[in-house]
């Protein structure tokens, strides 16, 4: 199933800071997430990320909630295609500089696998240059 073209791509930071409120992106993130009327969809690769965050940051009441969430559908989760694999050694390659990583990478390739351009992350550093390069909106 194919998420809908305006969905929204979820990062960590967005999922992890909707959920700590001593996180500087917190309300923002919840601004975001209650006013957003497309699908939310999260990437699988971030699952484990948001899961192991909430455990160390909050305690395990937080990663159950988060846990919960996707069990009952609040978030769409997508995974990468076998050929996106391939295109995450692409955009290692491509982007070396920014030394992203598995998850920022496999992010931009089910981004661009669902044809989503609007991605919500607190990961600036990483995802402006990803966004000026390959045509993405970051929100907040």
């Amino acid at each position: 199933m194919a998420a809908p073209l305006t969905s929204l791509l979820l990062d960590t930071g967005i999922l992890v800071a909707a959920h700590d409120r001593s996180d500087a992106w917190h309300q923002r993130a919840v601004t975001l997430l209650r006013r957003e009327s497309a699908a939310l969809v999260v990437p699988a690769p971030v699952i484990p990320e948001v899961d192991h965050l909430l455990g160390k940051r909050i305690g395990s009441a937080a990663r159950r909630a988060f846990l919960a969430d996707l069990s009952a559908g609040v978030y769409y989760v997508s995974d990468l295609s076998p050929d996106g694999y391939a295109r995450v050694v692409e955009i290692e390659r491509r982007f070396a500089e920014l030394e992203l990583g598995f998850v920022d990478s496999a992010i931009v390739a089910i981004a661009e696998q669902l044809d989503l351009r609007r991605i919500a992350t607190t990961d600036r550093r990483d995802f402006e240059p990803l966004a000026a390069a390959l045509g993405f909106s970051l929100f907040p």
